[in-house]
């Protein structure tokens, strides 16, 4: 499988050409979306064209991880004559769209259903959905290529309790964790700090880590090193473009 970061930003920047959340995974002749945050249809295309997206899956209800559905949708509709991923999201991501632009079909054009925790197979693909605690109905995932063998990739979405990961996480996998607190907790049960995500990296034995979604003003080198006093080796810090190979 393949990781690419097409936005990692939180809920906002100052920092041009960042977009946020949206992360591309890859394998064989398969390629989803995690998350679709402001800005990322438009950086999406470095990378691919949404025609090839099979699936997007939406981990919670905050616009810095779905907001670019709007463009996307109309994308869909008025370029590519009604054809576009399916979505796969919070149970009601469609409603809201439906009533924030006025138009009870809004997403139509996009066939897909609620999330739930379960294992769901998208093509070459296998994607499975764990609840997290952020806001109602908020999500984390676990990908892996459709037999379920080799390291999977394990995405947080927006969780505020660390031990809520480690269902889903397996030895080798590489978890892709947010660290929105960076070095001190402000609010419980919102976000994670950096050594939070360390530490259930290694009770997970994860592979490799690597810290997204982090705030802005953040001493990045700071946040990267107190993740790395927990975890160990193979942390990383996200950035736009990475690229990584999971096997």
């Amino acid at each position: 499988m393949k990781l690419t970061v097409v936005g990692c930003a939180p809920a906002y920047t100052s920092q041009p050409g960042q977009s946020s959340s949206c992360y591309l995974v890859e394998h064989g002749s398969t390629s989803i979306l995690l998350d679709l945050g402001q800005g990322s249809f438009s950086e999406l295309w470095r990378h691919l064209s949404p025609a090839r997206v099979a699936a997007i899956v939406i981990s919670h209800m905050h616009a810095d991880h779905n907001v670019d559905l709007i463009p996307l949708r109309h994308w869909v509709r008025y370029k590519n004559r009604g054809y576009g991923p399916a979505l796969f999201g919070p149970s009601e991501l469609r409603a809201r769209f439906a009533a924030f632009q006025a138009d009870p079909e809004f997403l139509s054009d996009l066939a897909g259903e609620a999330l739930r925790p379960r294992s769901m197979l998208i093509g070459d693909l296998r994607v499975e959905a764990g609840r997290v605690t952020h806001i109602p109905d908020s999500f984390a995932f676990r990908v892996t290529p459709a037999d379920g063998k080799g390291p999977g990739l394990v995405y947080s979405g927006d969780c505020g309790v660390a031990d809520d990961l480690l269902p889903l996480l397996r030895p080798s996998d590489t978890l892709l964790c947010e660290a929105g607190w960076g070095l001190k907790r402000e609010e419980a049960g919102i976000h994670l700090t950096a050594a939070e995500a360390g530490t259930v990296a290694k009770q997970g034995a994860a592979g490799r880590l690597i810290l997204t979604h982090i705030h802005d003003g953040t001493d990045r080198a700071a946040v990267l090193e107190a993740a790395t006093s927990e975890f160990g080796a193979g942390s990383d810090l996200a950035e736009p473009g990475m690229t990584v190979d999971i096997r």
